[in-house]
């Protein structure tokens, strides 16, 4: 080791640039949504669209009641990975893919519109299986 402080800029610049790379590139960006679940139009309180590489996050309203969508933006056509349905229209329930239900995505002029069918339960009879429809429209 000749000079010491020379090495450890070297290590300091190479950690820092390591590091940039590994963080995600996740961007909140303002968005807007309508949502259909069994036919009950439900009017979401808060929208936030997030995107990890070719992944786009949706969120719409919060944990107690409130969609999840994940899109993988990576794949030609895109295509919608999972929706999960929380306590909106009385129903709670997912579709993923490679689970068996369907789903589809088109999107044009930044907006996403997913359709399909998920597969859980209706609030007053948790105990019954069910299926609903979805449609969910979101600009991000």
């Amino acid at each position: 080791m000749r000079n010491p402080i020379k090495l450890a800029f070297v290590c300091l610049l190479a950690s820092a640039g390591l590091t940039g790379c590994g963080s995600s590139s996740g961007s909140q960006l303002a968005s807007t949504a309508s949502m259909t679940v069994n036919g009950a139009d439900v009017q979401p309180r808060v929208v936030r669209c997030t995107q990890i590489e070719w992944y786009r996050t949706i969120q719409i309203g919060d944990q107690a009641s409130g969609v999840r969508v994940l899109i993988d933006q990576g794949a030609r056509p895109m295509i919608a990975k999972s929706v999960r349905i929380t306590n909106l229209g009385g129903f709670t329930g997912m579709y993923a893919q490679g689970d068996g239900g369907d789903a589809g995505l088109h999107f044009s002029d930044g907006r996403f519109t997913i359709t399909g069918n998920a597969d859980g339960y209706n609030t007053d009879k948790p105990a019954e299986p069910t299926t609903a429809a979805f449609r969910i429209s979101v600009n991000c």
